[in-house]
């Protein structure tokens, strides 16, 4: 077995194209959003109202919500309000938010 020159280069782009259909069939990069209510947003903390997120952000936290499990988060750009302020203002309480890769 050569390791060398184009084996090598072969290998590489092999396993860059499986970590590609593994990534699109799980879901992709954009993670899952996980949400836990909270009494009280810790001191100097802030939160976004639930009205202010996009309408993929809404869908994606209320289904955390409702199904109290980990969900995915449809792209990249759905999870910004996730991380910063990480915490949402909803249907009269607090909801801490965590996003994982």
């Amino acid at each position: 077995m050569e390791l060398g020159g184009r084996t090598a280069v072969g290998i590489a782009v092999a396993l860059v194209a499986v970590v590609g259909v593994v990534a699109a069939v799980t879901g992709g990069g954009a993670g899952t959003l996980t949400v836990e209510r909270v009494d009280e947003l810790p001191q100097g903390q802030g939160a976004v109202a639930f009205a202010n997120l996009d309408p993929n952000q809404r869908a994606t936290f209320e289904d955390a919500v409702t199904s109290g499990e980990a969900v995915q988060i449809p792209t990249e750009a759905a999870r910004n309000e996730f991380v910063d302020p990480g915490y949402v203002r909803y249907d009269g309480g607090i909801y801490k938010t965590t996003v994982s890769s």
